[in-house]
């Protein structure tokens, strides 16, 4: 076998390794931000790709609200890297909207945006992207747009 192939198993060896590095996340995310041990959707936004280097992460779930027509609650908690296991570091409040994305770290903060919806969009089908800042102090989010 010629080396150039050996080195790309390796490195495809590799990279499948560290997908699973960041252990059950769902089981994480389900203990500290939910009330029936389970949600819709979950999401992970962590401050680093590789679970190596990533040492803050937020955690989004949205849960069913028993009860209600299909609606979900948004709970949104902030993650530290302990040695080789994530330890909660506490719930956020304050922040709303669906399809977090674009997280964006920085000491004391981080920056996510949602989609909310617009003052003529039904409640199903947010379209307005809105830009929260999560203080990790106060651990509460406001708007910055």
């Amino acid at each position: 076998m010629k080396l150039w192939i050996v080195a790309l198993i390796m490195a495809c060896a590799a990279q499948n390794a560290q997908a699973q590095d960041w252990g059950d996340l769902d089981a994480l995310l389900f203990q500290y931000l939910t009330n029936s041990g389970t949600a819709q959707v979950s999401f992970w936004l962590p401050n680093a790709p590789d679970p190596a280097q990533a040492t803050t992460a937020i955690g989004i779930v949205y849960e069913h609200i028993p009860g209600a027509a299909g609606n979900t609650g948004i709970a949104i908690g902030v993650f530290i890297r302990q040695a080789n296991a994530w330890a909660f570091a506490g719930e956020v409040e304050g922040m709303y909207g669906q399809q977090p994305r674009d997280a964006v770290f920085s000491q004391d903060f981080v920056d996510v945006t949602t989609t909310m919806p617009g003052p003529n969009d039904p409640r199903c089908c947010p379209t307005v992207p809105t830009r929260w800042r999560i203080d990790f102090n106060a651990m509460k989010a406001g708007q910055i747009n």
